[in-house]
């Protein structure tokens, strides 16, 4: 009777570890590894201020400068003003984007089913992709990509989620990961952190030239690039819903933008 039960108990536990592989479990990220993600996040935003500053002081000086040179002190009040009631809006951004990121963080889900893969994000849309919808699954320094024929329907897993090697292992049943190659600097993810400094060189041209024909060529570049960024923050399922609300506010420099233009091809000179 006794050898009976034990038996069974083996047999059992032979049932467990065969539908382990095949069964749902959910993944969370170690709270831990934020502080690397945090660290990222600040030096691009760093350097994002660094060219706001530098934009900020050659407006003001263009609008400015005479007063600079020929009156008092006093007269650089004003500017100063406007500069460090910009740059503390922008500092509040940051401290918020920080602890929205970490909510963020400590909400993500993964789960893998035996045919699915499903990403939960607070403020974020649930990802749900099918086994059959992958065709490909990539590992590199910062982790897996799983990729469909859609670009936007993708899922990045960090090596910071916890048991990675154990997600590893399910989705390799999906489909061997490829080692990705280190592209340095013209990986996609480092130039995408770069395009708003290349915005705000082209807003600078744009803004501080008289001649209709450097307004015109950093112009349309501008209003292509605020046009599509507008387009792709609203559909993305990576975006946030706080950042599709935000993306509202793009309206305003493409009206600026257009009026400036009809100015320039009206007068031009």
């Amino acid at each position: 009777m006794i050898l009976h039960s034990v038996k069974r108990v083996v047999e059992c536990a032979g049932m467990v570890n065969q539908l382990a592989p095949n069964s749902v479990r959910t993944y969370h990220l170690a709270p831990e590894g934020f502080g690397a993600a945090r660290n990222k996040l600040l030096r691009q935003r760093i350097s994002l201020f660094a060219g706001l500053v530098v934009f900020l002081l050659a407006v003001q000086y263009k609008e400015f400068g005479d007063n600079w040179r020929q009156g008092p002190i006093t007269s650089l009040l004003p500017a100063l003003v406007v500069i460090l009631i910009v740059l503390g809006a922008l500092v509040r951004g940051v401290f918020k984007g920080v602890k929205r990121n970490q909510e963020s963080w400590i909400s993500y889900e993964l789960v893998i089913g035996e045919d699915f893969l499903i990403r939960r994000i607070k403020d974020f849309p649930e990802l749900e992709i099918q086994r059959h919808e992958v065709t490909s699954i990539k590992e590199s320094a910062a982790g897996l990509h799983v990729a469909t024929n859609l670009k936007d329907r993708a899922i990045g897993i960090a090596p910071a989620l916890i048991d990675y090697e154990d997600a590893k292992e399910r989705l390799s049943h999906w489909m061997v990961p490829v080692q990705e190659s280190q592209q340095g600097w013209m990986s996609p993810t480092r130039w995408m952190w770069r395009l708003p400094l290349l915005f705000l060189f082209l807003f600078g041209c744009f803004y501080l030239t008289t001649r209709s024909w450097i307004i015109i060529a950093t112009g349309m570049p501008l209003l292509v690039g605020l046009f599509w960024s507008l387009w792709f923050i609203r559909k993305s399922v990576q975006v946030s819903a706080h950042m599709k609300r935000l993306s509202l506010f793009i309206f305003l420099p493409l009206l600026a933008i257009v009026a400036k233009l009809i100015q320039a091809i009206r007068n031009w000179h």
